[in-house]
């Protein structure tokens, strides 16, 4: 048997122990010893980043999940920091009937990995000229770069051991993720209105808060215009108290 034809059995294996026969030669002691290792790291990451997800599906399927990605998943990286993305995709891919999985199951995860990738991210590391109290309504605010607006079917902040539903509301879950000042990450529940007044804020073809402020009354529809600059006005001054938005950039 030559060294690859080899690796594969070996590899084998360790990915799917019940199922793939034990290498030639290889003293079965040993080869559990590479199985646990293989699966305890990698359920180690996993653990790290998606704790909630474990404690919803209890030890048994979470078990079963973390064996079939390890068995089923062809990994796009070599980085170990990039094993939950990978599980994220590898989410996006079964079907949560066919793996007697929770429907809110992926989107529960993607919460859990926004926490992780916004707490490494560089975004922020270069920024343009701004003004920390500069004008947000005639200004042009500037969103924290390390921020995701989020939108989910599922309550995936309110789930828990205790509230576990089996159909989603009839209205989706809007937040706001970013990391503040305090280099921690957050979660800002946001309206219909305030998450796309915040994904307007993103536009750069709108040059201020008063214009992205115009644009989301023509969509909405909305007449009463004073009423909504108040709201504005109220809303991206809390964004900036809270770290959503940095200020607004300076003129050139």
């Amino acid at each position: 048997m030559d060294f690859q034809h080899y690796q594969r059995i070996f590899t084998a294996r360790i990915r799917d122990p019940r199922s793939q026969p034990r290498p030639p030669g290889a003293p079965a002691q040993r080869m559990r010893a590479y199985e646990a290792l293989i699966y305890n790291n990698l359920e180690s990451f996993l653990l790290a980043c998606f704790p909630v997800c474990r404690k919803l599906l209890g030890k048994t399927r979470w078990t079963r999940l973390v064996r079939a990605f390890l068995r089923d998943h062809v990994s796009a990286t070599p980085y170990f920091r990039e094993i939950p993305a990978e599980f994220l995709g590898y989410l996006h891919t079964i079907a949560p009937i066919e793996a007697d999985l929770p429907g809110w199951l992926s989107e529960l995860a993607h919460y859990e990995w926004v926490e992780l990738a916004l707490d490494t991210s560089d975004a922020d590391h270069i920024l343009p000229p701004y003004d920390e109290q500069g004008d947000l309504l005639n200004g042009h605010p500037l969103p924290n770069p390390v921020m995701r607006v989020l939108a989910y079917r599922w309550p995936v902040h309110r789930l828990a051991p205790r509230f576990k539903p089996t159909a989603p509301p009839a209205e989706s879950t809007l937040i706001s993720a970013y990391r503040g000042r305090d280099l921690r990450v957050h979660f800002l529940l946001l309206n219909p209105a305030s998450a796309r007044l915040l994904n307007l804020l993103q536009d750069k073809s709108l040059p201020t808060g008063e214009a992205a402020t115009r644009r989301l009354a023509e969509e909405m529809d909305y007449a009463d215009l004073p009423s909504l600059m108040l709201f504005a006005h109220t809303v991206l001054h809390h964004w900036r108290d809270v770290g959503v938005l940095l200020g607004s950039l300076r003129e050139p």
